[in-house]
Order: structure tokens, then C-alpha cells, then sequence
């Protein structure tokens, strides 16, 4: 198998309300590349967030700003501000902090700061992750389809840092198009053992790979295409193509943890 991955600079800075498909084709016009079947399209996480307007300003937020969201902003060495907009963000649902992170749990998992940023946004701005990259990764796949004639995959990616692990990995939060979890289970080993729990997250594979090129911090490359990994194609995309999350109290690092989040939510929820 070879596996090309292709970065593909954005023709500008992609600012809030941009059209995002409208910048794709003109950027991937100008790299002189064309979309070709089973491709997988990775896009940015922080760009989809642009185009849907998904970002926040300080100045909304100072004056619904909590006594708990202070208290923890003390702790995390961040504004409050910013506090308030994570806490919103994760429901109230945060295990703990560290010096410019609070750990949070959402419907995108175990992640630091409720995945908002205050990277390439602009002085006292945050951007958050898309409200639903399923109904994003589906409505770009919709549209390039449709343009191109071409049957494709499509990632809405991020970067994550994993438990007691340096540095930052690429996550997968939403995908359309293709089967985003490989399940092993039932096959066999070199030594004929019957895999009984793997299942290969495929998506976050390709979304570390895509990352290597996308990079943190200027590179400006939000858009990377994925040429050469055999697909596996869905028959029903609606049912089938969800990025499965375990539920929180199945979750090795998270299960343990589970009842504390539980408790210390209710014993502040006066202080929401």
C-alpha cells in the first residue's frame, strides 16, 4: 500500500463567514491538484469553526462571567473570560486544572480547555470546536461530491494531547463517507490468537498523518488530501459513520474519574 498525503495551502487566511468550500477549490486550483476518487479530504477543525461563525469574544462574555469560573480561571492562571467560555463549553463537567488548562469532558471526549483556542484567532478571541463536525464533515462531502463527481472521504480534524504524554497527536472529530473504525475483532494473529478488543481508529490515524503537514502554528496548510488508503466505502453514512465515543464510565482513563466529575458538579452548581 502507498499512502500520498498532500498538503494544500489555503489561497488566504480563512476568517469568520468565509465560504470554506469556495476557498478549497480555488486553493487546490492554484496547487494545481484535482480531487480523484476515494480520496479523503482532512480539513482544519479551527477553519470549519471560521466558516461557521464559531467564535467568541471576550467582551460577549465579561459580564456573564460566575464566581466559579473565576475561581477556577485563579487556579488555571488564565482570564476569566476564557474560564467562563470553556466551563459553557463542557457543561460544567471539568476534573481538575493546570497552569493553562482545565481538563474537560464533552461530547468530544476527555480534552483540555473544552477543545476552545485562543491560537490564530486574534487578541481576546477564542474559537471553538465545531457544534457538530458529523453534520460539518457531511454538509463538505455533500458539496464536493456534488462539484466534483467524485466519490470521497471527509475528516474534520484536530489536534489532541494524550494522558501523561508529551506533545500533541491528530483526532478525528467528525467524518463522512468512510468506515472511520477498523474492527479487528475476530481476526487472528500472526500466532492464529483471536483478536477479541481491537478496533483501529482509522480517522485519527489519518488525522495525525494529515496533521504532520497542517502543523500549530503558521503554516496556513488547513486543507490535506489523504491518496492511496483503500477506503472502505458506507452503504447507510447516516447510521454508520459516527467517530463512537465509550461511554465515560467504560472509559479506562476516564471511568475511575467519573464519579468525582459527578459529585463536584453538583456540590458547585450553586456557584454556576
Amino acid at each position: 500500500m502507498n499512502i500520498e498525503i498532500i498538503p494544500i495551502p489555503a489561497v488566504k487566511i480563512i476568517a469568520v463567514g468565509d465560504d470554506l468550500i469556495d476557498i478549497f477549490l480555488k486553493s487546490l486550483e492554484k496547487k494545481n491538484e484535482k480531487i480523484e476518487n476515494n480520496d479523503i479530504i482532512v480539513f482544519a477543525s479551527k477553519v470549519v469553526s471560521f466558516s461557521e461563525k464559531n467564535v467568541v469574544d471576550f467582551n460577549d462574555i465579561e459580564q456573564r462571567v460566575k464566581p466559579i469560573a473565576r475561581k477556577i480561571a485563579e487556579k488555571a492562571k488564565m482570564p476569566a473570560e476564557f474560564a467562563q467560555i470553556i466551563l459553557e463549553e463542557c457543561n460544567y463537567n471539568y476534573i481538575g486544572t493546570v497552569p493553562g488548562a482545565i481538563t474537560t469532558y464533552n461530547e468530544y471526549g476527555l480534552l483540555a480547555n473544552a477543545g476552545a483556542d485562543q491560537s490564530n484567532v486574534g487578541e481576546k478571541r477564542v474559537v471553538l470546536l465545531p457544534k457538530d463536525s458529523k453534520k460539518s464533515a457531511k454538509r463538505i462531502h455533500d458539496a464536493l461530491t456534488k462539484i466534483t463527481k467524485k466519490e470521497i472521504g471527509v475528516i474534520i480534524a484536530d489536534s489532541r494531547t494524550m494522558p501523561m504524554r508529551l506533545g500533541t497527536v491528530g483526532c478525528a472529530l467528525g467524518t463522512y463517507g468512510f468506515e472511520a473504525i477498523l474492527d479487528e475483532r475476530g481476526r487472528k494473529d500472526l500466532f492464529n490468537r483471536e483478536m477479541h478488543i481491537t478496533q483501529r481508529a482509522v480517522a485519527d490515524q489519518l488525522a495525525t498523518a494529515a496533521e504532520l503537514l497542517m502543523g500549530e502554528t503558521n503554516e496556513q496548510i488547513p486543507f490535506v488530501i489523504i491518496r492511496g488508503y483503500p477506503m472502505i466505502k458506507i452503504e447507510d453514512k447516516d447510521e454508520k459513520n459516527i467517530n463512537k465515543l465509550i461511554s465515560a464510565k467504560n472509559c479506562m482513563f476516564i471511568g475511575p474519574l467519573f464519579s468525582c466529575i459527578q459529585e463536584k458538579v453538583e456540590k458547585e452548581k450553586d456557584e454556576y
